[in-house]
């Protein structure tokens, strides 16, 4: 049982990730549990996105605070590693700053909780710092 699970919840988070990167955030805010936390590295002084969301809104928000600042230029998924819900997911993003237009390549970790196939908790963790010295220029 639980090794159908782990792959159910590869196959899930793969069709996410592909959706994300090819602009379909339909299909990745419907992957949502309604009550979903979501968090964004170490808290709101590090970049305005950053901190905890809840629920669809939240995300939207956080997407929305994110858009604000940069563009993701790039987005290139490297391992998924799941065990039953749990799911780890690397990554290496390259954004483009709009106040200063600076490009930084950052790399990732996602923590994904699943629930019913849908996504019921995340959490990326990045270099904040250097996130935020960026933002400061």
């Amino acid at each position: 049982m639980e090794n159908g699970l782990t792959e159910r919840n590869r196959l899930r988070v793969r069709q996410l990730y592909d959706a994300y990167v090819g602009g379909d955030m339909a299909t990745v805010m419907a992957s949502l549990t309604d009550d979903v936390c979501w968090t964004s590295g170490d808290g709101p002084s590090a970049a305005p996105w950053c901190g905890c969301r809840n629920g669809r809104a939240g995300v939207e928000q956080y997407f929305a605070e994110l858009a604000a600042k940069c563009s993701i230029l790039d987005y290139r998924v490297g391992e998924i590693i799941v065990d039953g819900d749990r799911v780890a997911v690397t990554a290496v993003v390259r954004a483009r700053y709009h106040h200063s237009g600076a490009e930084r390549e950052v790399t990732k970790v996602d923590v994904i909780r699943m629930r019913d196939g849908q996504v019921a908790e995340f959490r990326e963790y990045y270099d904040t710092a250097a996130m935020a010295a960026d933002l400061a220029v």
